[in-house]
């Protein structure tokens, strides 16, 4: 039912199915858009839940609002074929490479470790480098500073040839560009701090990759790029954490077996606290602790989100317990 059609005094019955219950209850209708605006994704919160919804998202500016960065999409081939690559890297200079049936030699120059969505792991940095390490590769045929080289050294000429009519015919292709291009290249930029999510899960995961990584993330993932370390670590707290998944999974997209889309708008409405440079001071370690393997008991790791929130544990109790329904 369209909410213009509505007024704020009317009511609205709503039935959500979690699980195998049914809950109903009464929402006004200007409470069913987030932030009353009518294009806006509906929030089917009961009314406790959604009270605890609105003390989070009035704790702070939104992600994408607090100057910590903006996301952007991960590089894009269209053409998986060509530039996904398993590489053996035998001398200083060529690596074996293969991609289904066909094996080749390139220069070891050109090639990257690749990072999908898909290879993220719950939220391990070194599990993700292990697996962008020793699977997958991106032939990468652009400078440091993201533009398409001029001309393929010999052996990646020769890989690349036999898909140079399908490359030239990708809806991103154009005539100025040289036909082997990549895209959304900002993506693999490595000279400052990235937090990378998966788009597409049960759960948000994510992975710090620092300034100097040459991992290149792909299309299947977004990349927030941060001034320093710190926000990094702290931010992949954050979003690690069980408030914040509860949080988002309020207005991430639906999709079948209990996944979600957590596209980049939805990420970055995410609030994060109002005194960023103290909560960076509390979240911080745990992002580096995370990366280092030793990962804070969901106890810890809720009370020191709640607290950089400036929130108490119990306060949040009901949107806790309603994700966990």
């Amino acid at each position: 039912m369209p909410t213009d059609h509505l007024t704020n005094g009317d009511q609205i019955r709503v039935h959500v199915v979690r699980g195998t219950r049914e809950h109903a209850f009464n929402l006004p209708a200007s409470l069913l858009p987030l932030g009353g605006e009518p294009a806006a994704p509906w929030l089917l919160l009961p009314p406790e839940v959604r009270t605890v919804f609105e003390l989070l998202r009035q704790s702070g500016p939104a992600l994408g609002d607090a100057g910590l960065g903006r996301p952007t999409l991960g590089v894009k081939c269209g053409c998986n074929d060509a530039f996904l690559v398993a590489a053996h890297e035998h001398d200083d200079h060529l690596a074996t490479v293969s991609a289904g049936e066909r094996t080749g030699t390139i220069e070891r120059t050109l090639l990257r470790p690749a990072l999908t969505g898909q290879a993220l792991g719950n939220s391990a940095r070194n599990e993700a480098t292990r697996a962008a390490d020793h699977a997958l590769r991106i032939v990468w045929t652009h400078d440091r500073e993201g533009r398409p080289l001029t001309a393929l050294p010999p052996r990646a000429a020769r890989w690349m040839q036999r898909w140079k009519p399908k490359l030239e015919g990708r809806r991103d292709a154009t005539h100025r560009l040289p036909w082997w291009t990549l895209f959304r290249t900002d993506a693999a930029r490595a000279e400052t701090p990235r937090l990378v999510w998966a788009d597409f899960g049960r759960a948000l995961r994510t992975v710090v990759l620092n300034s100097g990584d040459p991992t290149v993330p792909l299309n299947t993932c977004y990349v927030l790029r941060t001034a320093n370390l710190d926000d990094a670590y702290a931010i992949d707290a954050l979003l690690s954490s069980q408030i914040a998944g509860a949080w988002l999974d309020a207005i991430a997209e639906p999709a079948r077996g209990g996944w979600r889309r957590y596209l980049g708008w939805t990420v970055c409405s995410l609030p994060v606290p109002h005194n960023w440079l103290r909560a960076r001071v509390m979240l911080a370690p745990l992002g580096r602790r995370r990366a280092a393997g030793d990962y804070p008991s969901p106890e810890e790791h809720l009370a020191v989100v709640a607290s950089a929130y400036g929130v108490t544990v119990q306060q949040l109790e009901p949107l806790l317990t309603w994700q966990s329904v």
